[in-house]
């Protein structure tokens, strides 16, 4: 019985693997669409405060402002599409700073092209992190961090995106102030 689920599961699998790429290849195939090819998705990395302090937690996350009309995908993105996929980092000593795991806001239930039910966004939204700076960390330095960022946009064809983001985030004694996209991060 448990090898039957297996196949059944990996049957599933590969259907949504085949209709993701079907409908992440359709404008290829197509050639020439009846609309121009755009970037539908722009990605920034933010902070939720203007520095941190040694020992400090802060979030960091990706904005995300996608154009009317388009969508991402959650994780998981349903039954079809691919998840969206933030990689943080920081070049810093590894120890040094801690990122805590990603965390989704409510995901819209969407209906693709077919009748295909999938999970994703639409709008503005910030996927974001906990950021941990060790207590080791002195005042006037400053902290480093990396996003890679995947994304497929839906419309009525589907755009594979990526960014390679950064920003630097000093390091202070003081408490810390909200940064000026500290608004978006109150969603969550």
């Amino acid at each position: 019985m448990a090898k039957r689920a297996r196949v059944e599961r990996q049957r599933r699998l590969s259907a949504r693997s085949a209709l993701a790429l079907l409908l992440w290849c359709s404008p290829c195939a197509a050639g020439a669409s009846e609309e121009p090819v755009v970037a539908p998705v722009r990605a920034a990395l933010i902070a939720e405060h203007a520095s941190i302090q040694p020992g400090g937690t802060t979030r960091v996350g990706v904005h995300f402002e996608i154009e009317d009309g388009w969508h991402i995908y959650a994780d998981p993105p349903g039954d079809a599409g691919l998840p969206t996929t933030i990689r943080l980092s920081s070049p810093m000593k590894e120890a040094q700073v801690v990122f805590g795991p990603l965390q989704w806001p409510v995901h819209e239930q969407l209906i693709d092209p077919g009748d295909i039910k999938t999970f994703g966004y639409t709008g503005s939204l910030v996927l974001s992190s906990a950021l941990q700076l060790m207590p080791s960390k002195v005042r006037g330095a400053t902290v480093p961090v990396l996003a890679e960022v995947r994304w497929l946009a839906c419309k009525n064809l589907c755009i594979p995106g990526s960014a390679a983001l950064d920003l630097t985030l000093p390091v202070s004694l003081t408490p810390p102030t909200p940064a000026p996209h500290a608004d978006l991060f109150q969603s969550h």
